[in-house]
């Protein structure tokens, strides 16, 4: 047995229907030579998981689709084989952005290696099992699409020179995020819907000035801008999956950005300045949970004949609520920034304006192929539900807290 022979049974895993002639032939090698097994599983392993990064992929997309793919249990051999893969890089080499998924998975250096008998044995799984997963998590990644690169690949980042013009109140920007992930968070939890209602209006509110606040302090006379236009993905959770990114694209349309949705992934890709991509982000995965929460409270849903209506029903209902919520949240971006002194209007155009040329460089770039598509409503109950729950969503600044 060589461990040319091994890597062969493990390549024919990738592409089997059915692997479990391959699982066989690999539980004899193992039988014969475990330490071997565990060297070239992890040799392939972590190759195929170089490869999914040069196809567009990072590990928070990685995660979130084996979650939604991949058997329950999975994930440890997953985040295993994405820290042993960064072995390979050192850490100023990965972009911020990167690095930050890391730590959020939990994955932070020095980056552990993999061992595969070590790891079934914490993870009490037998031998067989492991080798299951491996089979598994090897089939899933070799059979991932190709994505828009977002970010720098590992090991290929530069690092931000240290004379590099920087905020002086980086700090304060942070301190503003954590409170509108907290109002945000805050609204979510409450069983009570005034307090709801006050603490997401009063997150809208804080969000809407902070934006213009940062434009009008990029805003000067040679508007030399530095350009942090990104991207990054949102998974919104099947089924409904159009629906929910039309809302998800209403929202990022109001702060200034654009979005793709890959339908057959469940994922929207937002493009924005970096500033603009956080509050869009926090603020859909609200609404999201918001819009979710009043679908289902609106009940199943039956035809004259007794028949299910429920599907096109809650399709329509989040249709209707996105578009809602869209004009809702343009009307309350014009009036921030109706409520700008005139004295600064002609200072802030410009920036939003080359913000714009910006972002939409960038999607260009990203995207150059792009198709737009039109949704049929096909139950009108759930549309005008949708729009009744959509006017009840937590966007008003104005309501006191009660209790």
């Amino acid at each position: 047995m060589s461990e040319a022979e091994v890597l062969r049974v493990l390549q024919l895993v990738t592409i089997a229907a059915d692997p479990e002639h391959q699982l066989a032939e690999l539980g004899r090698y193992d039988e014969q030579d475990q330490q071997l097994v565990d060297r070239v599983v992890r040799q392939f392993l972590t190759e195929l998981m170089r490869k999914t990064w040069e196809r567009g992929w990072a590990p928070a997309d990685v995660v979130q689709n084996a979650r939604r793919q991949l058997e329950p249990g999975a994930e440890p051999l997953l985040l295993a084989v994405i820290a042993a893969e960064h072995r390979a890089y050192k850490p100023k080499t990965l972009d911020a952005r990167w690095s930050d998924q890391l730590a959020e998975l939990g994955l932070e250096p020095p980056f552990a290696d993999l061992d595969l008998t070590a790891f079934s044995a914490e993870r009490r799984l037998g031998r067989y099992l492991a080798l299951h997963q491996v089979a598994s998590l090897a089939w899933f990644l070799f059979h991932l699409p190709a994505l828009a690169r977002l970010f720098p690949l590992p090991g290929t980042a530069r690092p931000t020179p240290t004379s590099a013009p920087q905020r002086a109140d980086q700090a304060t920007d942070r301190k503003m995020l954590a409170r509108v992930r907290a109002l945000l968070a805050k609204a979510e939890a409450t069983d009570f819907p005034d307090e709801a209602e006050a603490l997401s209006g009063k997150a809208q509110e804080l969000m809407a000035k902070f934006s213009l606040d940062h434009a009008l302090l990029d805003a000067g006379p040679e508007l030399d801008l530095p350009d942090d236009s990104g991207a990054r993905r949102i998974w919104v959770e099947t089924p409904y999956v159009t629906a929910k990114a039309q809302l998800v694209g209403v929202v990022a349309h109001a702060n200034g950005c654009r979005t793709v949705t890959m339908d057959e992934l469940a994922v929207v890709t937002i493009v924005g300045s970096e500033l603009d991509l956080q509050l869009t982000e926090l603020l859909a995965t609200s609404l999201l949970v918001q819009a979710n929460r009043a679908m289902l409270a609106a009940g199943k849903h039956f035809g004259r004949r007794g028949e299910s209506r429920t599907r096109s029903f809650r399709q329509s209902f989040l249709m209707a609520y996105a578009q809602r919520i869209g004009e809702r949240l343009q009307a309350t971006a014009d009036a921030a920034r109706s409520a700008v002194p005139e004295a600064d209007q002609d200072r802030l155009l410009p920036v939003l304006s080359r913000r714009e040329q910006q972002v939409d460089a960038l999607f260009t770039k990203l995207f150059p192929e792009t198709v737009t598509r039109r949704t049929r409503i096909t139950n009108g109950a759930g549309w005008h539900a949708g729009l009744t729950a959509a006017d009840l969503a937590q966007l008003d600044t104005h309501r006191p807290v009660t209790r």
